[in-house]
């Protein structure tokens, strides 16, 4: 019996990996997997207990393995062909044998099982896809209701929107035209404004200059109207004070008489009444009789006793008038003019304060009366100026007759005083020298170091620069001042060049230099003292005073000139002097030699860079002890504490290396120009 592959074995789905269907299905989820593997797992649990039965029908036993053996038998089918029989109906039967049609018969029922397991997962994916699709148009339909809604919600607020906006514009327009009227009258009561204030600072104006105006006329009011005026005020004051109390004193006291008075009539009308009521009464007798003659006789008249109370008030008012008024002017007249004009001011208004001029000749008067004592206190002034100009003429004569006697004792002792001052002159030059020498050794190479190798002009050129142009200016102009009062002081004829009255030659250096210098610089004093013994001399010249000596009227006259001058008048005099001495110098009829005059310029400019180091010493203390205390403030300064990582510092530009250069103690450096510069201006 031979057996033809079926195709449902060829497909076998547990043999072939899971293929997902091409119209759309997709994946199988994972229910569906779960669901096939348990369905193989029956068929294969049907299988083997098919194939245990098999061996009991067929009588083997010793079958070990029957699953084995049916799939032997299922290969061996599939190479043969079962033969074929006809029935009695004359249908074909296919025989069943007991070794081949088991195996074919298991081979079906697994194809069926396979075939319901395909079918069975078809339905599951057609059920899913079924389920899907109902919800993918449920949701398809819910967003399109959606949208509908949205779409109605959208025109809606469109149609919103819209009438929004009209009204919007509506507004804006009324609230624009309502904005343009508030601006037309915020423009016309500004405009209002202006004008109001305009008239305030005129009417101000006006004001402050009657305030002057009247300021002006009460100085030139005498103070006694002012006392008389403030003394009426208070007078009136306490007179009308006095008479509202004495008023209301005499009508109280008036009410009282007039009540009196009616109650005694008042009393004398009923016993009138009861006397003519009783006729013929028996009772009465003499002694009342006589008591209604003395009532009668006693009443005095309403108007005798009003006119008698007025008297007694009104006495009573003067005599209060009359010491309230001595007070008060015994308090007005203790106080001072400006006092009273304040308490004036201050306590009444002034329109109702008086005015003293009251026509225009009462001021005309009071000018002329000015102008008069003012002539005469000139007058005064001029005949004491002339008695004093007499009496210093003669004491100026005086003064010069003296002078003439000690000039000479002063002529020898200016000698001997120069000399001497000469000596200690030199002693000093050479101790600064010595002093000089030793600091520049040892100080030499730091100052050099320190600024930079720049040195005195370069110190000079940074204080130049962070100067400002008014100091410049105002330190130009002392220094050339200066220097013009120096000059103004020393000889004006430089030929001068010898010291005393004897002649004598000016001391000799040592190396047979003369000191011109100091001998110029030595007669000074003694001049100074001459000319400080010299009084105001007017009307007289300087003739009377010794040659070489200025006196006080000449020093006077110079100051005055010299501040009447400009500095570039006074430049022009310093370079004529200059000049003058610089001919005088270099000419050698004259005697000086150069090296005098190299050693003063040596000398001028060692004190010149001694000066310019000490400024600089000074300046780094300073800055010294500015960085010492800058760092003792920060040491006593709190410790503030940061949290977090700190932030990166930014790195520094690349620093340019200083070039230094080495300054050779044997061989000097040229001369600065700018060194010059900083002479004339320390």
């Amino acid at each position: 019996m031979s057996f033809q592959k079926s195709p449902l074995l060829a497909s076998n789905p547990f043999k072939e990996p899971l293929r997902s269907s091409g119209g759309g299905g997709g994946d199988l989820p994972g229910t569906i997997n779960e669901h096939e593997v348990t369905v193989a797992q029956d068929i294969k649990q049907g299988d083997a207990k098919m194939a245990a039965d098999l061996a009991i029908l067929t009588g083997q036993p010793n079958v070990k393995n029957p699953v084995k053996q049916l799939l032997t038998q299922r290969e061996n089918a599939t190479t043969g062909s079962a033969p074929s029989h006809l029935n009695k109906s004359g249908q074909h039967t296919v025989e069943i044998r007991e070794m081949h049609n088991t195996g074919t018969f298991i081979a079906k029922k697994r194809e069926v099982g396979l075939m319901r397991l395909a079918l069975a997962n078809k339905e599951s994916e057609i059920r899913h896809l079924e389920e899907e699709m109902d919800r993918v148009d449920k949701k398809l339909r819910q967003q399109q209701e959606q949208l509908a809604s949205t779409e109605e919600k959208f025109n809606n607020f469109l149609k919103y929107s819209n009438l929004e906006q009209d009204a919007a514009v509506r507004r804006a327009e009324r609230e624009s035209k309502a904005k343009q009227k508030r601006l037309i009258d915020i423009k016309k009561l500004s405009a209002q404004i202006n004008h109001l204030e305009q008239d305030m600072r005129k009417t101000e104006v006006q004001l402050e200059l009657c305030m002057e105006y009247k300021t002006f006329m009460d100085n030139l009011t005498p103070p006694q109207f002012f006392f008389d005026v403030l003394t009426n005020f208070r007078v009136k004051e306490i007179n009308g004070k006095i008479l509202q109390e004495t008023e209301a004193a005499y009508a109280r006291q008036a009410r009282k008489l007039r009540k009196q008075y009616e109650e005694a009539e008042a009393r004398r009308a009923s016993r009138e009444a009861e006397k003519n009521s009783n006729n013929n009464a028996i009772f009465d007798d003499m002694d009342d009789s006589n008591k209604e003659d003395e009532e009668e006789e006693e009443l005095i008249p309403l108007e005798t006793q009003l006119e008698g109370l007025h008297r007694r008030f009104e006495e009573e008012a003067n005599r209060r008038q009359a010491e309230e008024v001595e007070v008060i002017r015994n308090e007005i007249s203790a106080l001072t003019a400006e006092e009273v004009r304040e308490a004036l001011h201050n306590s009444y208004p002034h329109d109702k304060i008086p005015m003293y001029f009251t026509e225009p000749e009462q001021i005309l008067d009071i000018f002329i009366n000015v102008e008069e004592g003012n002539l005469f206190l000139i007058q005064n002034s001029q005949e004491l100026e002339e008695e004093l100009e007499r009496v210093a003429m003669e004491f100026l004569h005086e003064r010069e007759e003296m002078d003439a006697m000690v000039k000479q004792r002063q002529t020898q002792m200016d000698s001997l005083v120069s000399r001497i001052k000469e000596s200690q002159d030199r002693l000093a030059q050479l101790e600064e020298r010595l002093v000089d020498l030793e600091s520049s050794d040892a100080a030499g190479l730091s100052m050099v170091d320190s600024a930079g190798g720049r040195g005195v002009a370069g110190y000079a050129k940074t204080v130049k620069v962070a100067m400002t142009q008014e100091v410049l200016k105002k330190s130009i102009e002392q220094t050339v001042g200066d220097i013009f009062r120096c000059i103004n002081q020393r000889p004006t004829n430089p030929s001068r060049h010898q010291d005393g009255v004897d002649g004598g030659n000016s001391p000799v250096h040592p190396s047979g230099k003369r000191k011109h210098s100091a001998v110029v610089a030595n007669r000074g004093p003694a001049l100074d003292k001459k000319n400080a013994a010299k009084g105001k001399k007017k009307g007289q010249t300087a003739s009377a005073v010794a040659p070489g000596a200025t006196g006080p009227t000449g020093t006077q006259a110079e100051s005055e000139t010299s501040a009447n001058m400009g500095p570039v008048e006074m430049l022009t005099i310093i370079e004529n002097k200059v000049d003058e001495y610089h001919r005088y110098i270099t000419d050698p009829k004259n005697g000086v030699e150069q090296s005098l005059i190299m050693s003063v310029l040596k000398t001028r400019d060692k004190e010149r860079r001694h000066a310019a180091r000490v400024l600089h010493l000074a300046k780094q203390l300073a800055e010294r002890e500015e960085r010492n205390q800058r760092a003792l403030e920060r040491s006593q300064a709190t410790v503030v504490k940061y949290r977090g990582k700190p932030i990166m510092w930014r790195s520094r530009p690349p620093a340019n290396a200083l070039r230094r250069t080495e300054v050779d103690p044997n061989n000097p450096a040229p001369r600065d120009p700018e060194q010059d510069d900083e002479f004339f201006r320390a």
